[in-house]
């Protein structure tokens, strides 16, 4: 009898535990496409989950208000109780005064150029803080706050990869390539060739590898082999060639070290 009553309750703990990591997944999805949005059948077919399965555990966080699901076109956004949750996290609201102070004397290096901030996020990084004005080609290629994308989809995500150790970067990077295969080879060469930068020169310099017309330079900060975020510069390439980004790795390398004392203190 007890091994019965063991395997049963062994049992339901799988099912919880599975409930709970498929909710996860779908909230980490539905954030990633800010204010666009998911349809349901397209969010069962992106996950792998049926569509059923989906609608269910849909419900349930709209009923928590951790998911809104749009009246307008029946799509689903991340809900407000997220913000409400992080507000609650000890000591952030002065981590981003902090981070923000950082980032503005790095915008004023170089003339229009834009200073960004990544935290990584599992296989993810999320734009934590911007500073600076510049102009790109598209408003799509103007990386918003609160914005996540797969780690291959911006150069602070690689030079992070790239800090990792070799074994956890190389898994990372597999499951982030095979999440954005729909981009296509030639997409996918370039990041190759950017991370083989990154891991030689100890920083990431992109001449419009992962956004046309972007060129950035990123550098990855945390303790060694345990990259906690990267900071960024950027510019639209008729401002800034790439090779001319250079020019701020020393102003880089101070905001690096000033961000990972930030993020580290308790």
């Amino acid at each position: 009898m007890r091994n019965t009553v063991d395997t049963a309750s062994t049992e339901a703990a799988r099912t919880g535990t599975q409930s709970i990591e498929r909710a996860v997944l779908l909230l980490r999805e539905i954030a990633s496409r800010g204010r666009t949005g998911w349809g349901l059948r397209d969010l069962a077919q992106h996950t792998g989950m049926g569509p059923g399965t989906v609608h269910r555990i849909l419900k349930c966080l709209v009923d928590q208000r951790l998911v809104h699901r749009r009246s307008t076109d029946s799509r689903y956004l991340i809900g407000p109780l997220n913000f409400e949750l992080g507000l609650s996290v000890p000591s952030r609201m002065e981590l981003l005064e902090n981070v923000h102070a950082v980032l503005r004397k790095l915008s004023r290096a170089m003339p229009r150029i834009n200073a960004v901030c990544f935290l990584r996020s599992g296989d993810d990084c999320v734009c934590f803080a911007r500073e600076g004005l510049t102009a790109y080609t598209s408003a799509a290629t103007a990386t918003k706050t609160g914005q996540r994308m797969p780690l291959i989809g911006v150069t602070s995500g690689v030079a992070m990869i790239a800090a990792m150790p070799a074994a956890e970067g190389r898994a990372v990077y597999e499951r982030n390539r095979q999440r954005e295969a729909h981009l296509g080879e030639a997409h996918l060469k370039r990041v190759d060739d950017l991370l083989k930068g990154c891991q030689r020169d100890g920083y990431g310099l992109s001449e419009g590898d992962l956004w046309h017309g972007v060129n950035s330079i990123a550098l990855a900060f945390g303790p060694h082999h345990d990259p906690i975020g990267a900071v960024a510069v950027s510019a639209w390439s008729g401002n800034h060639a790439a090779s001319k980004l250079r020019a701020v790795l020393p102003e880089l390398r101070e905001a690096a070290q000033a961000l990972a004392d930030a993020v580290d203190e308790p």
